[in-house]
């Protein structure tokens, strides 16, 4: 990994992580932080860098000033710097915004899934792919903005990133614990299977249930699958309770982790197994062999492609988007989009990809408007 050109599109909380986590690491790649603000791009890599620094370790580390709305500008200094990797983390809205609310408009908010939420995650990704093609670079791209859905959206129109991060690679640590534990072995001799949207991931470490959505986990220990032996349910309530954790701003350490996993991955010769969502442009997430060369889904035994993405569909419409269209554009799931209808007074029920943007700034008004009524 340590010949390898990592740049980093967004210093918030999942870039920043990500660029510690690798900042520390013997065989750490060169890694350039991008963003607009350049007096914070400085800070954040100094600080990375003198932490890494006092641990033995000296990062190769730089900045860039980027305007992923410019795309013209972003696609020119994409071609100076050439990066072999590109990891985006852009978005406009966060996840965990609505945790500011009230609890008990937070719960009813919280209804909608993040679904509706979709023109905040997808926008930005859009303009980093419309640069990235216009570069001409021969490049791999890591998304972190909503990856289960807006990889298929983006591949509708040929700019799909290479794969996502987090999500279902944020179960996965728990779930292994938990199944050690059924086995009575190490987690070190399990590996598993999983394939999940982020409907049940995001779900699970909170309630110990899937909501009604499908998923499929298969189990192995030393290689041999033993999924027979596991209670699947008895899984999922230990992640929230023997295993619950930290979530929201400080939990998405958990999420850079997955990132690290991945950008390993891509900078090796070798294929590495993790678990991810959007590669090849699938709806939801996947176990997938990953190298310099691209990615490979690896499904649990008995398991179809075909079979594979439709649980995932199914569990998509669970997260508010009932339909993935050809063109690119989106039907929202009724009972999701009457939430925020009748919270926000946001109604949109199909989105075109070019209405994206339009779409995000109506939302972000409208939210921005709710919450001030509250006082």
């Amino acid at each position: 990994m340590r010949d390898a050109h990592l740049l980093i599109i967004g210093p918030g909380n999942v870039g920043a992580h990500t660029l510690d986590l690798l900042a520390r690491r013997p065989d750490s790649p060169r890694i350039t932080l991008a963003g607009r603000n350049e007096e914070h791009l400085i800070r954040q890599v100094n600080l990375s860098r003198m932490v890494a620094t006092q641990l033995g370790h000296t990062p190769r580390l730089d900045h860039a000033v980027i305007d992923v709305h410019d795309i013209d500008r972003t696609a020119e200094t994409l071609a100076e710097l050439r990066p072999d990797i590109i990891f985006s983390t852009v978005s406009l809205q966060a996840w965990w915004v609505i945790n500011e609310l009230p609890k008990d408009l937070l719960t009813r908010l919280d209804e909608a899934e993040i679904g509706p939420w979709l023109p905040m995650q997808l926008t930005l990704i859009h303009k980093v792919m419309q640069a990235v093609k216009a570069s001409g670079i021969d490049t791999a791209v890591v998304n972190a903005a909503l990856p289960d859905a807006t990889h298929t959206i983006l591949d509708k129109v040929g700019l799909a990133p290479t794969i996502g991060i987090g999500n279902v690679a944020n179960i996965v640590p728990a779930l292994r614990y938990a199944a050690a534990d059924q086995l009575g072995t190490s987690v070190e001799q399990v590996d598993l299977r999983v394939v999940m949207e982020v409907f049940v991931s995001h779900r699970v470490p909170r309630t110990g249930e899937p909501g009604g959505a499908p998923y499929r986990i298969g189990v192995l220990q030393n290689g041999e699958d033993v999924t027979h032996r596991v209670d699947v349910a008895e899984l999922l309530e230990a992640v929230a309770s023997r295993y619950r954790r930290l979530g929201g701003m400080r939990g998405a350490v958990l999420t850079s982790a997955s990132a690290v996993t991945v950008i390993e991955a891509l900078a090796s010769a070798e294929p590495r197994l993790v678990h991810a969502p959007g590669p090849a442009a699938l709806i939801g997430g996947y176990p997938v062999a990953v190298s310099a060369k691209g990615v490979d889904v690896r499904l649990p035994d008995g398991l179809s492609l075909e079979q594979a993405v439709d649980i995932n569909k199914q569990a998509l419409w669970h997260d508010g988007i009932a339909e993935i269209r050809e063109d690119g554009s989106v039907r929202y799931s009724d009972p999701h989009m009457d939430i925020v209808k009748s919270m926000l007074g946001y109604d949109v029920r199909e989105m075109k990809l070019e209405d994206s943007e339009a779409c995000a700034q109506e939302l972000a008004a409208r939210y921005s408007a709710f919450k001030k009524s509250l006082g």
